[in-house]
């Protein structure tokens, strides 16, 4: 870059040539000027990014075994089982078909009849003999979470499914051969409702954890909906009496209404018994969901297991 003296004379042609630059801005006279600062572009408000929906992904079994996986090959289950329970319904009409050949005469209108009978078909679900049988392992647990937020699961109980067809009440000879892992049930231990009196409204407990990671992981249970709670509070700062908290099944992929088994490889079950303080997950295949509908159907009118998965009294 080219500066002017201030006191000194330049040749004719120089001057001139100098007097040019200047005016298209390659020479500056004087002291160079400050460096120009490009302005940052203003900042552009954007949208927070939305969380990604959580789709239901059913678990493919649990502690390293899949289901469907045969009694004989657990190894480490005791001999003896916890429970058995049995039970015998019919098969379930899921839907019929038939072809309908028009007919169209001067006394009737509508389908052969003779076509209809001949075509009918009807598809079924279940039926048969069940026997469910639980096993656990002394002392074995499993924590469902990272870190603090973490839940202990103890005891782990493994659920196997018998299902055959037939009208006598005898036990098959390859029973063996056909009883599988079909669910898994764990327990923890949540605050109980005598204990919630005593804490804050807002007191968050283990059963509320539980449900966080279970939706971390599966996405929202059928028929999710966050509540708000109202505390009113006296001029003297006491909360008016506040009733007990109420804590709600929660179903993942539960079988449709008056269905007799879940659509998906396995259901997950949230539930809890606020007087004792006993939370429950179930994982469970279409077997326990029939299984626990044959119990209901075959006498046992007041059947735990199928009020806590059919959601119906």
């Amino acid at each position: 870059m080219i500066h002017c003296a201030a006191n000194r004379t330049l040749p004719a042609g120089l001057a001139a040539l100098a007097v040019a630059m200047v005016a298209q801005g390659q020479v500056t006279s004087g002291a160079p000027s400050s460096p120009t600062v490009d302005q940052a572009p203003a900042a552009q408000s954007r949208p927070a990014p939305r969380k990604k929906r959580v789709k239901y992904v059913p678990p493919e079994g649990f502690g390293g075994h899949h289901w469907g996986e045969l009694r004989s090959t657990f190894t480490r289950l005791p001999a003896n089982p916890l429970g058995v329970g049995a039970a015998f319904t019919r098969p379930v009409e899921r839907h019929s078909e038939f072809i309908c050949k028009p007919v169209f005469t001067e006394s009737a209108q509508g389908c052969d009849m003779y076509t209809m009978i001949m075509t009918m078909s009807k598809s079924y679900d279940g039926g048969g003999f069940y026997v469910l049988s639980e096993y656990s392992i002394e002392g074995q647990g499993f924590r469902y979470g990272e870190g603090e937020r973490g839940i202990l699961l103890h005891p782990v109980v493994y659920q196997f499914c018998a299902n055959w067809d037939d009208t006598k009440k005898v036990v098959p000879a390859e029973f063996d051969s056909i009883n599988k892992f079909c669910g898994v049930r764990m327990l923890f231990q949540s605050e109980t409702a005598e204990q919630l009196r005593k804490l804050p409204a807002d007191h968050e407990t283990r059963y509320d954890r539980m449900l966080s990671l279970l939706m971390k992981r599966y996405g929202k249970p059928d028929g999710f909906l966050k509540r708000g709670r109202v505390i009113i509070e006296t001029e003297q700062g006491d909360a008016s009496e506040v009733p007990d908290r109420k804590f709600r099944t929660w179903r993942w992929c539960p079988a449709p209404d008056r269905e007799m088994h879940t659509s998906c490889k396995a259901s997950v079950v949230l539930t809890l018994n606020p007087a004792t303080g006993v939370g429950t997950v179930l994982y469970s295949t279409p077997l326990v969901w029939e299984y626990a509908y044959a119990r209901k159907n075959g006498g046992f009118r007041d059947d735990r297991l199928f009020k806590t998965l059919h959601a119906r009294k």
